[in-house]
């Protein structure tokens, strides 16, 4: 799963899951697969709340939509208590986020700028 987030598309992800409800749910993954998804989504989500505001600038409905987004995959996280700020410690997380951040050097300004805009736009 080293590259899974770079093999995804560190943005692409992110207009299915404002598009649709979450994976995890639906398929047959196992409790410590489906927290490492769940970890690769906001791991993303924190990237793009990096990423966008200097692509689209400083925006408050961005980031409630981030929030909103980090809040439903925190949903699906095997522990009920686990926050953003708890998962910030977790190693796991860590390595997923700093793939992540490498995954938005490489991805392609339009294509951020398209996702940036398309979380802006979301009406969750």
């Amino acid at each position: 799963m080293n590259k899974t987030v770079a093999l995804r598309g560190l943005l692409g992800f992110a207009l299915a899951a404002c598009m649709t409800q979450t994976v995890v749910a639906d398929n047959d993954f196992t409790q410590e697969e489906a927290n490492t998804i769940v970890k690769e989504d906001i791991a993303s989500a924190q990237v793009m709340l990096e990423v966008c505001p200097a692509i689209i600038g400083q925006n408050a409905k961005f980031d409630a939509n981030i929030q909103a987004l980090t809040k439903t995959y925190l949903a699906d996280y095997s522990d009920k208590s686990m926050t953003l700020e708890k998962l910030q410690s977790d190693s796991e997380y860590k390595s997923v986020l700093e793939e992540a951040r490498q995954a938005a050097k490489e991805t392609d300004k339009a294509e951020q700028k398209s996702v940036c805009d398309d979380v802006l736009s979301y009406e969750g």
